[in-house]
């Protein structure tokens, strides 16, 4: 199944209010991509909840069940802010776990497409699948992959970047608006507004993604560690 579903969608699905939806979203869940200014889910991370693979399950492998997601949004979103570069992070079966952040109008232009976030969706499958250190999206632009471990296993990736290697790939963007049924003129506008980085500065972004992910690495050993002491006391204190 990969349809996209409409909040309203899952909310008939799961018969909860809108509330409730977006607190599954904040603590980890349910799995959602925002597209402009609005949620869309894969019927994918709709059938990971009703199968019953809750938190106690995926804690040992998703960093969004470790703690809550904004806490990894938090860091993501001041890197980017620092750094001025798109940040998201993706979970082993390549279902993001955050938004965006500082996402590249040219992403965002192709994301509003259906078959645009559809290519979105295939392409981060396809990554977690063989992950590398580079990503490639559908709109053309590079990211830089960095490995976010837990436990000694890898739980995620963050990827930072979106931007263009050479200036050629700006003028190449333009095919973008007859593949995903997009204005010409807006993709050539994004495209440009999008960055052209050299080799230097492409080595200076793969520090700031190793960086980052050490960054959510020791929030997420931070929180394991006291979860593990909160079960502990928990432990001591039962009675017969």
């Amino acid at each position: 199944m990969t349809d996209l579903l409409t909040t309203r969608q899952i909310q008939d699905i799961l018969k909860v209010d809108r509330i409730t939806i977006y607190r599954m979203l904040n603590d980890g869940r349910l799995k959602g991509v925002k597209v402009g200014s609005q949620w869309r889910f894969t019927t994918t991370a709709v059938e990971r909840l009703l199968s019953g693979r809750g938190q106690a399950e995926e804690a040992a492998t998703e960093p969004a069940s470790i703690f809550p997601v904004h806490c990894v949004q938090a860091i993501q979103n001041l890197f980017s802010g620092v750094s001025r570069m798109s940040g998201l992070v993706l979970d082993t079966a390549g279902e993001p776990v955050t938004e965006f952040s500082a996402q590249a109008e040219l992403s965002r232009e192709v994301m509003l497409s259906p078959n645009g976030m559809l290519a979105y969706q295939v392409a981060w499958r396809a990554f977690a699948a063989q992950p590398m250190d580079v990503f490639v999206c559908p709109a053309g632009l590079f990211s830089v992959a960095a490995p976010i471990t837990a436990r000694g296993a890898i739980t995620g990736w963050i990827l930072v970047g979106q931007v263009f290697r050479d200036a050629a790939a700006v003028r190449n963007a333009e095919r973008l608006a007859v593949q995903y049924g997009l204005d010409t003129e807006q993709i050539a506008t994004a495209a440009s507004s999008a960055a052209v980085v050299t080799d230097g500065q492409w080595k200076v972004m793969k520090d700031w993604a190793i960086q980052t992910a050490h960054a959510i690495e020791s929030i997420l050993q931070e929180r394991t560690n006291f979860m593990l002491r909160l079960q502990r006391i928990a432990d001591l204190t039962q009675m017969d």
